[in-house]
């Protein structure tokens, strides 16, 4: 991935993310139990994870068979939508926001200082929400309830988040 693809994505993401609050969508409060949401978003992680461990060294697995390391690590991620389904989704949506901010600053390695809000965004949004919401997704749903409750902070988190999308907008623009 090129930084301009990097920021194309901090934008769409941001921006959804953004609109969503900013409209209060209800769509916020069903996903995290919706069995169709849930296996969309699983099979986006799951997708993205194979790729990662099919793109590992041979130092990295240890010269153990690739086959057999993500079939040990793929199975139980597969299994946990039968037997732990309760907010798997939001799990998802943390593990999605990992995987792309070290997507985000691979791109940006080296491409200092054109690189600094993609770094900026993803140590200060991606990261550290990330690895909350997929370690504590009952964290999330008390974030999103409390977000949602009040009109005033639905607005000004959805303001804050698009503004932070048209900004990687910019930057896109801007590297392009």
């Amino acid at each position: 991935m090129k930084l301009g693809e990097a920021y194309l994505l901090l934008t769409i993401i941001l921006a959804l993310a953004g609109w969503l609050f900013f409209k209060a969508s209800s769509w916020l409060r069903t996903f995290r139990r919706d069995r169709w949401t849930t296996l969309v978003l699983l099979t986006a992680t799951v997708a993205w994870l194979a790729w990662h461990l099919w793109h590992l060294s041979e130092a990295d697995i240890l010269g153990l068979p690739r086959g057999w390391v993500m079939a040990v690590i793929l199975i139980p991620c597969i299994l946990s939508y039968t037997f732990m389904p309760d907010f798997l989704a939001v799990r998802c949506v943390g593990v999605l926001m990992l995987f792309t901010a070290r997507a985000v600053l691979d791109a940006g390695y080296g491409h200092l200082p054109h690189s600094l809000w993609a770094a900026s965004v993803s140590y200060a949004i991606f990261v550290p929400f990330g690895l909350w919401w997929a370690a504590s997704p009952v964290a999330f749903n008390q974030h999103c309830d409390a977000l949602i409750k009040s009109a005033t902070r639905h607005k000004v988190a959805g303001g804050v988040l698009l503004l932070c999308s048209a900004v990687s907008l910019y930057q896109f623009f801007k590297l392009s």
